[in-house]
């Protein structure tokens, strides 16, 4: 017995140092996603946010198959759900597929295939709902939770117009919690984005007097709000039937909005005020459609510098360029003094800044005007009169 023990101790021994078998195989899990905002408009929440790039720990490509969005609604002075009490199975309400990296050896993509629609990592991408109506489920409070609302204190608030001060409780509205979490290539959850709460409430009001109004170079909408309120404004059908996303991010404060002006083109908006408080915006119901086709009355600047110079048989005129960018050229008209009528020489516009009359007889006094036209036909008033006498 005692031979057994040394031999075995003796092959014990001799294994020490080996090298033993490989370690199984990384799984990378992603970081949180970051810039979760939302967009509430009547009872549909748009969610836009950035699909992790990296993952936990320094190994890579990021591992990110999709990202997960969970959503629970609770009621007037609910506590707001702690993670476990949301990214559940029971709470998932969606996914946004993400595609994955390419291999640093990958050939380059095909550009004539169809592009693919999934976010990469690293890119802003959107989900929207329409919040079900009955989606309030009260929380089963955790003791934290229990303690928290139990030490709320109501906030003293005077009662005008006498001195009297009275408790109010503070109550949080009806709200939906979002939380997303990327999902890892091998089916494993990595870290949740923070909570993001979209109160419901009363809306913002509707923007009155909304209207359109263009000059030669700007289409600009105008809208009355109350002080204080911002607004966004959609593109939208002459049915009301609104774009995805405002036409620009920020909320506007100034009562107008403004773009190029295309003449020919109806184009038609709605305007809604919105409320931001922080990452969540909520919208009031919209103002319009409002729409208006720009047509071009504009006349182009009336030609300056007109000099003229005789030649036998001929009067050489030169004029400055009008600055027009619908410009289509330039009509030279004539009379003959001491007839004050004047008569085109050209029956196409002139699209130089120069003319030669070929018609003129010697001793004859013509007077001369240049008159600018653009391509909608709009003419300029005529330019100073000049008088050459003919060689």
């Amino acid at each position: 017995m005692r031979r057994t023990l040394v031999l075995l101790a003796i092959v014990v021994a001799s294994g020490c140092g080996k090298k033993g078998p490989p370690l199984p195989p990384l799984r990378p899990l992603p970081v949180a996603p970051t810039e979760l905002t939302a967009r509430r408009v009547s009872d549909r929440v748009h969610l836009s946010v950035r699909v992790p790039a990296a993952n936990q720990d320094p190994s890579a490509p990021v591992s990110v198959s999709r990202v997960d969005i969970y959503a629970r609604s609770v009621g007037y002075g609910s506590e707001p759900p702690v993670e476990p009490q949301i990214v559940h199975r029971d709470f998932l309400v969606g996914s946004i597929p993400v595609r994955p990296p390419a291999a640093p050896d990958a050939p380059p993509p095909d550009p004539s295939a169809p592009a693919d629609p999934r976010p990469a990592p690293g890119d802003l991408a959107t989900w929207s709902e329409l919040v079900p109506a009955d989606a309030l489920r009260p929380l089963s409070y955790t003791r934290a939770q229990e303690m928290t609302l139990a030490a709320r204190r109501p906030v003293m608030v005077p009662l005008p117009p006498s001195a009297l001060v009275v408790p109010f409780m503070r109550v949080v509205p009806p709200t939906r919690y979002y939380v997303v979490v990327p999902v890892s290539a091998q089916g494993r959850n990595g870290a949740a984005s923070p909570l993001l709460a979209v109160r419901s409430g009363i809306a913002p009001p509707v923007p009155s007097g909304p209207r359109l109004a263009f000059t030669e170079t700007t289409l600009t909408l105008m809208w009355m709000s109350p002080p204080g309120m911002s607004a966004v404004v959609y593109g939208a059908t002459p049915e009301g039937e609104e774009d995805a996303a405002p036409i620009q991010p920020a909320a506007i404060t100034t009562g107008t909005w403004s773009a190029p002006v295309v003449f020919g083109e109806r184009r038609c908006f709605t305007v809604r005020h919105v409320r931001v408080d922080g990452p969540v915006s909520t919208q009031g119901a919209p103002a319009g459609p409002v729409c208006e086709t720009p047509v071009d009355t504009f006349a182009p600047g009336v030609p300056t510098g007109l000099l003229g110079a005789a030649e036998p048989g001929r009067v050489t005129l030169q004029w400055d360029p009008v600055s027009a960018t619908d410009l289509a050229g330039y009509h030279v008209l004539r009379g003959t003094a001491p007839d004050a009528t004047l008569q085109p020489l050209t029956t196409t516009p002139v699209e130089g800044t120069g003319f030669a009359d070929l018609t003129t007889q010697p001793g004859v006094e013509y007077n001369y005007v240049v008159i600018a036209i653009d391509r909608a036909g709009n003419r300029s008033a005529s330019s100073t009169r000049l008088t050459v006498t003919g060689r």
